[in-house]
């Protein structure tokens, strides 16, 4: 029994007439007529009889009238409250995200939620690379925000983004240029096990080994020790952007063509998407987008690197490269370096880049990340 029958049922029933039921529904008679008979042959009984200007109901089709509209009804409702879900959505959704980014990004996300989405309940958790992708897994978060692509067949991620790994100093600490890999090597510094594992995933073949002298599995620590001058840090940029801003710390690029990890959105490969979780998708997505067009994810031309900058406005990122980016195994033979100095002269391979576009602001150096930093080796990023 199809629902378009029925609903063609109940039209003639109220106009009691077929004539006047195909002219409403703009349907020739002899198909509205093999409705009926169709509906009759399955149920195995008549629903009209002839009257004298058109048809009427039997004792059958008064019944199956009755049943029908409340079947309609409860279609046309189901439909309305799945539409106003998917308009105003709600639900409670836990999301995961790295330590480095839950400090840069929760705020902005809370505030953007609450007031764009207000039925949905949001919860935040932070945690390492590694317990991030066995929280999606076992489903103690609905989604993640990664600081790698996953790979693990029961995770989807996307990529959002790239974002550079930078030197923290206290300002002064260094003259201003890219770090080079000697210097890199002999500079004592303060680092997390998650970052000093992804870090060491990121420089993986160009024959550099950190100098970790003291360890603390705490960003804000780490900043505030390069703060005071006790040590220098490798951090993401995006949470020493607004310290660089105003003058409290440096952030130094680490080679001339930088280092840089993959932002990437991630769910559960088996679980079926809600309108609560597009909608955080959605949310986290743009505010990613927006710090990258804002210069807060990655520094900007080789000039600055090294310098204590403000971020650039988004006037001055409009030539800024903002395709959109997928997660794919064929990343890394869009980032393959190029030949520079050897690990003997005491210098990190520059990968080879695209030819920079000159604008009225100076030359810009493309921020490609390397293929390491696309796709993690050994350790996770924390």
């Amino acid at each position: 029994m199809e629902l378009r029958s029925l609903g063609y049922f109940v039209r003639i029933a109220e106009l009691g007439s077929i004539t006047r039921a195909a002219a409403h529904l703009r349907l020739a008679q002899p198909a509205l007529t093999r409705h009926v008979q169709r509906l009759e042959e399955e149920l195995g009984v008549a629903l009209f009889t002839r009257a004298n200007r058109g048809v009427r109901l039997t004792e059958a089709g008064e019944k199956l009238l009755e049943s029908a509209m409340r079947i309609l009804r409860d279609v046309e409702r189901t439909g309305d409250e799945i539409r106003a879900q998917e308009a105003h959505p709600s639900g409670r959704i836990i999301l995961g995200v790295t330590p480095t980014l839950c400090p840069v990004l929760g705020p902005d996300l809370f505030a953007r939620m609450r007031a764009e989405y207000p039925r949905v309940e949001l919860k935040v958790v932070h945690a390492g690379m590694v317990r991030l992708e066995e929280f999606l897994i076992d489903g103690r978060v609905d989604v993640a925000l990664l600081s790698e692509l996953s790979r693990s067949r029961l995770i989807v991620s996307t990529r959002l983004a790239q974002e550079e790994m930078v030197l923290v100093t206290r300002p002064g600490a260094r003259p201003p240029g890219a770090v080079r890999g000697e210097e890199l090597r002999e500079t004592p510094l303060v680092l997390g096990d998650g970052l000093r594992a992804a870090m060491a995933a990121l420089l993986a073949g160009r024959g550099v080994e950190l100098r970790v002298e003291t360890e603390v599995n705490d960003h804000e620590t780490m900043r505030l020790m390069a703060q005071r001058g006790a040590a220098a840090s490798v951090l993401p940029y995006s949470s020493v952007a607004r310290e660089c801003e105003r003058g409290l710390l440096e952030a130094h690029r680490l080679t001339e063509a930088g280092v840089f990890r993959t932002l990437a959105f991630g769910v559960r490969a088996s679980r079926t998407a809600s309108p609560a979780r597009e909608a955080v998708g959605r949310t986290l997505a743009r505010l990613v987008a927006e710090m990258d067009a804002a210069g807060r994810l990655s520094l900007g031309s080789a000039e600055q690197a090294g310098k204590s900058r403000v971020p650039r406005s988004l006037t001055q990122m409009s030539s800024r490269n903002s395709k959109p980016m997928v997660s794919t195994r064929e990343d890394k033979k869009h980032a393959a370096g190029g030949p520079g100095k050897s690990a003997k002269e005491g210098h990190i391979d520059p990968e080879k880049r695209n030819a920079p576009s000159q604008n009225q602001h100076g030359p810009r150096v493309a921020t490609k990340a390397p293929a390491n930093a696309e796709r993690g080796q050994g350790g996770r990023p924390g």
